[in-house]
């Protein structure tokens, strides 16, 4: 069973987003299912290094997008960027040094803060990019 479901009510109204929020979505379903079938040492290491390179990477392309059509609130959309990356970095570290119980509250913390992220403060900036031509 999915920790997290993508729905349309999570759409930001740009498509290239909304693919990257369903691939997000996607790596925490396969850290919950690796983690649920008891692979934690075999599989979580890798997708949670996975999980942060594509966060870092959709992050990045967020910021641009909302930078080229000059986005009013991208100062504020960045800190919280930069909180959730150092969040993550930080279950990282834990896990790395043997602690096997990080993996599990990462895999909630992260779906919590994403649906929260993408309700609350994605949400927003879909209208500004759509009035600024971006679909």
């Amino acid at each position: 069973m999915a920790l997290v479901t993508w729905n349309e009510n999570l759409s930001v109204g740009v498509r290239s987003v909304d693919d990257q929020h369903t691939v997000l979505f996607n790596l925490i379903n396969e850290l919950h299912a690796a983690m649920m079938k008891g692979q934690a040492r075999s599989i979580v290491g890798g997708l949670l290094k996975d999980l942060l390179a594509y966060t870092r990477n959709h992050f990045t392309a967020e910021e641009e997008l909302m930078d080229s059509k000059q986005y009013p609130d991208l100062s504020n959309h960045k800190m919280l960027h930069r909180e959730l990356t150092k969040q993550v970095e930080e279950y990282i570290a834990r896990y790395e040094k043997g602690d096997l119980t990080v993996s599990t509250r990462l895999a909630d913390f992260l779906s919590d803060w994403l649906t929260n992220h993408i309700q609350k403060v994605d949400l927003a900036y879909g209208p500004w990019l759509n009035q600024h031509g971006v679909r």
